[in-house]
């Protein structure tokens, strides 16, 4: 198996956080399912060869589509290979992806949206390029003359000072903080978060505790899991192991000794 991250260009960093592509030759070389717990990002995923499978919490694993935006901001997703894959991907901020298309975020949060649902034939296009580029710098040119196309179309009011104010606490905060604090109604921030997020300020606020936590898990600090369930905003360790299910479909204690498993840490 082979990847590689690429840095997005100067115009679209402040949306993308990176570019990604694999290639993989033995299928049997990738283990078990990847379990990828939920962050509140959205990938946008191109196949060129075998598409992956892949299955939400409580799904059946069915092939993905050629190309498709995939978003998850509650349940946990699980990917494998089913044949020799290679695949460019986009894995955009937390605030970056709405700009990119028309829809708002919440008409597709936690399910796989085929590409051309967001922009019709030019996704149809975009993917033939992409299967007949000769390699990964060939695609991510290809990929960021795309993206700045449609960020140019679509370009909305900016969000993430909002996003931020969550994100840097680790959901340590109140919704009617957050607005007193940022000057906003709460029914508007509710709309934007809706609309970019496709979640709840309140609904992000637990995703963003739940990561601080698998960070201090997964970074080794030497606290008992009562003590991490504290730091992180939870009121008991029952508490702490329920949000933590609730995202994962695992313990704290099996968060620990699980492989294959990928969270996002918050920056």
């Amino acid at each position: 198996m082979q990847s590689r991250e690429f840095i997005p260009c100067r115009q679209l960093r402040p949306y993308v956080r990176l570019f990604w592509t694999m290639e993989l030759d033995a299928p049997a070389a990738f283990g078990s399912p990847e379990r990828i717990t939920p962050d509140g990002l959205m990938e946008l995923v191109f196949h060129y060869r075998a598409p992956m499978a892949c299955r939400y919490d409580g799904e059946e694993f069915a092939p993905q589509p050629r190309s498709v935006a995939v978003s998850q901001t509650q349940r946990f997703l699980e990917i494998r290979p089913e044949g020799n894959s290679g695949l460019v991907s986009v894995r955009f901020h937390p605030w970056g992806a709405y700009h990119f298309f028309r829809p708002p975020v919440c008409e597709f949060a936690d399910r796989q949206t085929p590409s051309e649902a967001l922009w019709g034939r030019e996704a149809i296009e975009l993917e033939e390029r992409l299967a007949l580029a000769s390699g990964g710098r060939e695609r991510i040119a290809i990929l960021e003359r795309f993206l700045l196309a449609q960020l140019r179309r679509h370009h909305k009011k900016d969000v993430e000072p909002l996003v931020r104010a969550v994100w840097k606490r680790k959901g340590h905060v109140a919704v009617q903080r957050l607005c007193r604090e940022l000057g906003i109604g709460e029914r508007s921030l509710q709309r934007t978060f809706a609309d970019a997020l496709g979640t709840t300020p309140k609904r992000f606020a637990r995703l963003c505790r739940f990561l601080h936590a698998c960070s201090l898990l997964s970074n080794g600090h030497d606290r008992g899991l009562a003590d991490i369930g504290l730091a992180c905003g939870y009121y008991d360790q029952s508490h702490f192991i329920a949000e933590f299910k609730a995202f994962s479909g695992m313990t704290p204690r099996q968060f620990l000794k699980a492989s294959n498993l990928s969270y996002l840490e918050i920056d």
